[in-house]
This record gives structure tokens, C-alpha cells and sequence, in this order.
């Protein structure tokens, strides 16, 4: 559970890990005929025997509070997924239907301006006597707005349309499967919203004015540049709807699109910003930390409060927080409490892809980029003969060059190892040019991020000449990024359409390389037990044994 090279104790890692299974097996099989009381007195009962066990020394005390933990964790697991969707696997049968429904708002899906449609996710508050049962249930729907106030996040409204079920898809085939893994079963089609139950709240209200503004700033200047500006936008705003279909094409192709998803790269970006900002202006540690968290939260809900944006804060809160209370504490730990955070605010979203991907992906980096990316710099002694005293400005920018591409390259290839089974489960491809393409994308984007940080500031201080400023030198980089990658996917082997053999290699796969990753790192990643290899063995066995190219 901890990398003894590089002390990376994550100690929730013991409730993580049988809270997932547990969760696992009530998406598998429903709760038993006898009901979840005896399943969470076990797990209650188990509870109370592993904190009496903790006190115990011991080898068989120690083996016995292993079982206990794992045993309440798992049962605890299993009933907080049917508490919290007793639905999830109820048989539907019936047809479809015509129904009149007042509904909760939970998330708006971006569309054109002039859309006369709209779509999202929303909580069936009300309905009438024949449709009780459908009350607090989740749906997808896709409306026609009827009326002058568009739905937003939080309102409530009045709809009328056809009520179906959604069709049956193979894991990870597409969007049905994505809502059928956030517990949706059912979608509201060929609708009208007719009338505003109740008004979203005041402060949903001010998240919606302060996105127009913010989009408002990082628009200036770049008025002429349409398609430009749509990248601004999506990469500092997450809005995905304003991307060509060539440039989606272009940056999942290159593995690349994960930037344009508010996510840890740029709640990230926006906190060390923050951070720095902060301490340039000697702001106390502790007022510092407090503050950023206060505004990457309010920056969280402005641009929608996305599920990954919401993973990312948690994480890094709680790595703030060990600092704020003086903690001991890691980016191991840090990721662990936010994902169990994360799973008992919503257990769901332990199936949705991004969750799948974004951990697996950041747990890779802390536990094997991290020291691979150590070994590699220890490595990397240019003019070890002379001393640095002589060095004059070339020798310099050649040693900060190498320590810089090989701290990159680390990182782009611990990334490629851990999210290449994703790529090919959820989405069809398999792209060894990431491994370029991230390298470059990476630092760029962060520049773009970066300035459009100082935009935001100085369009909110008024300072619009230095907005327009920082918004110039992001397009030119944006500019640049985008003709690398479409003509970076032209280029032979930068990507080859693949999928599994079988539904169940996607999640299997990810699984297998977690396990590999923490078996490396908690082994110090020697030679004896084959080094940094294994991950690498891994994967060419799943290409090999599991996917079929073309």
C-alpha cells in the first residue's frame, strides 16, 4: 500500500480498494431477497471488530483485522450503492409513452447559440398519478425551449414528451452506455419545455453571468478568429460544443483531447497560478491556500461543475490541506481521500470513463513517472568533467534542455503505458504519437493556460489592453498547436484504429495496470523484480493477446 523508496503512504487505500469491489459487485448483481438490513449489520458488525483488532499486536490479530476491514468496506460498498439507486436494476417493461413531468436540472449539454434544442440530465421532481414511480429518478432529455428563459443547472421546469428507454449498448460503445453507467435508464424525447416550475438559484444565476463574462474576456481581440477562439475558450472553459469536427477528430486522434476537458491540467494550471500569485504578493501560507481553494472552487461551479473538475479540486484540497494543518501528507495520499470522497458522494461515478481514466492516469504519474522521471535526471550529467563554475550560458541551456525533455518524456510515456487501454476501450484508438503529441501539447497548452489566466485578471481589473495582450500571444501558440496536430495525425503510425476482443478487457485492463504500477512502486521498482518494464510487458501482452487493429 506504499512506496518504501519514495514514502508514498496512502493509508485509505485499505477502504479504497474493498469499497470499489463492493460497489463492483452491486453494479454486477442486485441486492438479496432478504434485504440490505443483514448485509450492513455485518459490515457495521465487522467495522466494530477491526477497530478492536487495531489495538491488538500480533501477527493473527493483525491477518483478522485485514479481513474485518476489507469485509466492512465491501459490505458497506454494496449497500451504498442500492441506498443510493435502488433503481439500478430494475426491469423496465413498459412502453413507450407520452408523459408530463416537472423536472430538477442537473446538467445542460453545450449547443449552438441558435440551437432550437436543447440537451441534458435532469431529477424528476414531480409527475402525475399514473407516473409515480418514476419520481427522483434520472433521465436524459432533449427539448425544445418553448419558453424566454433557457432551462440552466438547478431550475426546475415543466416538459412533455415521449418517455422510452434507452437502447441497449456494449460497455463503453457510445452514449448510451455512458448514462447507463451514471444510472440513467430512461430519456425524455421529441420534447417541449413548457413552463419554469422554479427559477434556478441565485447563486447558479451568478455562475451563469460570471461564464459570460469570463467568455466575454477571453474573446477580445480575437473577434475575426472564429475557430481559434473556439480553442481559447475550450481549453480555458471546457466547452466542446464550439470544436470543428476536424479539430475533435484531430486531438482524440493524438491522445491529446484531454485538454479541452476541465480537468486536473487545468484546475491544475489555475491553482498553481493562484498559489504563485499569492506568494509573490506575500500572502500568508495558510490565507493562501484557503483563498486559492475558495476561488479554484468558484471557478469550479462557473464553468460547470463537471465531474472531472470536481475529482481534481478534491484532490487538490486535500493536498492543501495537509499542508494547511501541517499533515503529513503525499500526492498518493491526496489522490486516494479524493477518490473515496468521490465514490461515497456518488458511487456511480466509479463506472463513468473519465473516472476510470483520470485515476489511473494520475496514479501512474505519482507512483512511476515521478521516480522514473528521477532516475532519468540522475542519468543526465552533461559536462560532468567541467566545473559548473565554467559553464558559460550554452552549457546551461543544454543541461536545462535535457533535464526538461527527459522529465517530459518520463511523464508523456508513464501516461501512454496507463491510459492506452482507455483509448482503445471507450474510444477506438490506439495512438502511439501521444507520446510525441503530449510532449509538445502539454507545454503549450499550459502556456495558452497560462495566459489566459492573466487575461481573466487584468479583463477583470479593467486592464482590457492587457487582456487583449495575453489573448494575442494565446492564439498565436493556439495557432501553432493546431497545425502541429493536423499534420501530426497525417504522419504514418500516429494512430490505428483498434478494439478489445471482448467488452470486459477495458476495465480489466486498467485494473491489470493499477496493480502492476502500485506492484512496482511498492517493490521500488528494482531489477530484481524487472524494473521499470513490467507496465511496458503488460501492454504489449494486451495488443497482442486482447486487441485487434483496424
Amino acid at each position: 500500500m506504499s512506496s518504501p523508496a519514495f514514502h508514498l503512504r496512502a493509508p485509505l487505500l485499505w477502504l479504497l480498494v474493498p469499497l470499489i469491489a463492493g460497489l463492483a459487485a452491486a453494479h454486477l448483481w442486485p441486492a438479496p431477497g432478504f434485504g440490505l438490513g443483514p448485509l450492513l449489520g455485518a459490515a457495521l458488525l465487522a467495522g466494530v471488530g477491526a477497530v478492536g483488532l487495531a489495538r491488538r499486536d500480533g501477527r493473527a490479530a493483525g491477518v483478522a483485522w485485514g479481513v474485518c476491514l476489507f469485509a466492512a468496506a465491501g459490505l458497506g460498498g454494496f449497500v451504498l450503492l442500492h441506498l443510493r439507486h435502488p433503481a439500478l436494476h430494475l426491469v423496465e417493461s413498459r412502453p413507450p409513452r407520452e408523459v408530463t413531468v416537472t423536472m430538477r436540472v442537473l446538467q445542460v449539454f453545450p449547443a449552438a447559440a441558435a440551437a432550437r434544442s436543447l440537451t441534458g440530465l435532469a431529477e424528476i421532481a414531480a409527475t402525475g398519478e399514473a407516473d409515480g414511480e418514476l419520481a427522483g429518478r434520472r433521465i436524459y432529455f432533449s427539448a425544445i425551449r418553448r419558453i424566454s428563459v433557457p432551462p440552466q443547472r438547478s431550475g426546475s421546469y415543466v416538459i412533455r414528451g415521449v418517455l422510452e428507454l434507452l437502447p441497449a449498448e456494449p460497455a463503453g460503445a457510445g452514449f448510451n452506455d455512458y448514462l447507463a453507467n451514471l444510472g440513467i435508464r430512461q430519456r425524455l424525447t421529441r420534447a417541449q419545455i413548457i413552463g419554469e416550475a422554479a427559477p434556478p438559484s441565485r447563486f447558479q444565476a451568478f455562475c451563469v453571468a460570471a461564464q459570460d463574462r469570463l467568455e466575454g474576456i477571453l474573446r477580445h481581440g480575437l473577434e475575426p478568429q472564429s475557430q481559434t477562439a473556439s480553442l481559447y475558450l475550450a481549453m480555458l472553459l471546457g466547452d466542446k460544443a464550439v470544436l470543428t469536427t476536424e479539430q475533435q477528430n484531430a486531438f482524440m486522434r493524438s491522445g491529446t483531447f484531454h485538454i479541452f476537458s476541465i480537468s486536473g491540467l487545468h484546475v491544475g494550471v489555475i491553482g498553481g497560478a493562484l498559489y504563485l500569485l499569492f506568494n509573490l504578493l506575500r500572502v500568508p501560507r495558510r490565507a493562501a491556500v484557503l483563498v486559492s481553494l475558495a476561488v479554484l472552487w468558484l471557478y469550479v461551479q462557473i464553468t460547470g461543475a463537471s465531474s472531472p473538475a470536481v475529482r481534481a479540486f478534491l484532490m487538490i484540497a486535500f493536498l492543501f490541506a495537509s499542508e494547511v494543518f501541517r499533515l503529513p501528507g503525499n500526492a498518493l495520499a491526496a489522490l486516494t481521500a479524493s477518490a473515496l470522497a468521490t465514490l461515497l458522494l456518488d458511487p456511480l461515478q466509479l463506472f463513468s470513463t473519465g473516472f476510470q481514466m483520470s485515476y489511473t492516469v494520475v496514479a501512474a504519474l505519482v507512483v512511476m513517472g515521478r521516480p522514473l522521471a528521477e532516475k532519468w535526471l540522475a542519468a543526465w550529467r552533461p559536462f560532468a568533467l567541467l566545473p559548473r563554475a565554467d559553464w558559460h550560458w550554452g552549457h546551461k541551456t543544454v543541461e536545462w534542455a535535457g533535464r526538461w525533455l527527459l522529465g517530459g518524456a518520463a511523464g508523456c510515456w508513464t501516461a501512454f503505458l496507463a491510459s492506452a487501454p482507455s483509448g482503445i476501450g471507450y474510444f477506438a484508438v490506439f495512438s502511439p504519437g501521444s507520446l510525441l503529441a503530449n510532449l509538445l501539447i502539454i507545454p503549450l497548452s499550459s502556456v495558452v493556460m497560462g495566459a489566459g489566466f492573466v487575461s481573466l485578471l487584468a479583463g477583470l481589473a479593467g486592464l482590457r489592453l492587457v487582456s487583449g495582450l495575453c489573448n494575442a500571444g494565446a492564439a498565436l501558440t493556439i495557432r501553432l498547436m493546431d497545425w502541429l496536430l493536423l499534420h501530426g495525425i497525417e504522419l504514418p503510425g500516429a494512430y490505428f484504429p483498434a478494439h478489445f476482443r471482448a467488452d470486459w478487457l477495458a476495465p480489466a485492463s486498467l485494473v491489470l495496470l493499477t496493480v502492476v504500477l502500485l506492484a512496482g512502486a511498492a517493490g521500488r521498482w528494482s531489477r530484481r523484480h524487472g524494473g521499470y518494464w513490467p507496465p511496458a510487458v503488460a501492454l504489449a501482452l494486451l495488443l497482442i493477446l486482447g486487441v485487434k487493429l483496424g
